[in-house]
């Protein structure tokens, strides 16, 4: 019955592999971290003996749902894609040094699918609706460096930019080519935005904005 109770587990792990045949692909990921929630549930409440006092039992039973429901709610929370708010260009050298020429001011955020950090800040600090607002009154230029794949073109550019790691976010201001504000690690959102109003905007969007207002 034990080796029973195993090869009908391994017939489970199939059933599951089946339906996430039937899942739209953002929600791949999330599910599967749900899952590993409740098998680490699971484990939990199965290591009360059925002998246990019914007081013990209630509590590791709470105690599982409430890593269930945390692992949940965490994976679809960071693990969803999100709808993007900024009019993202895939970056490259010459893209930003197109851009430079013209007198944009640019901001690079270097990311990656694997990278946590990347995921929070982008959910809390960068695709954010006051973040954008600056970007558009600016006519500032959002490029994402995507590491995922580990191109060498990003990697020489966090070089240069005397960083080994991501998350990155770089901003090239228009009216001071000699000068970069980078940003690493966690940000904030306001320390994103004070960095953008600080870079200033691209070259000539100060005096139309002013002619505007006359």
């Amino acid at each position: 019955m034990d080796t029973f109770k195993h090869i009908m587990g391994f017939v489970l792990l199939g059933t599951v592999v089946f339906l996430f045949t039937f899942l739209k692909r953002d929600y791949i990921v999330p599910t599967f971290g749900l899952l590993i929630g409740l098998w680490a549930a699971c484990w939990w409440i199965g290591r009360t003996p059925l002998t246990a006092e019914l007081g013990h039992k209630s509590a590791v039973w709470t105690q599982g749902a409430i890593v269930a429901a945390v692992v949940g709610f965490l994976s679809f929370t960071f693990l969803m894609p999100s709808t993007a708010l900024l009019p993202w260009q895939p970056y490259t050298p010459e893209t930003l040094a197109k851009y430079r020429e013209e007198g944009k001011t640019v901001m690079v955020d270097f990311t990656a699918d694997w990278c946590l950090t990347c995921k929070t800040n982008l959910k809390f600090a960068i695709n954010k609706q006051d973040v954008l607002d600056v970007v558009q009154s600016h006519k500032i230029v959002p490029l994402l460096a995507d590491w995922t794949d580990g191109s060498q073109e990003i990697k020489d550019t966090l070089a240069i930019l005397q960083s080994n790691s991501i998350p990155v976010v770089a901003i090239f201001p228009a009216d001071k080519p000699a000068e970069v504000l980078v940003l690493r690690d966690l940000i904030s959102k306001t320390e994103l935005i004070d960095a953008l109003k600080a870079a200033g905007p691209s070259r000539g969007q100060g005096e139309n904005t002013q002619t505007a207002m006359q």
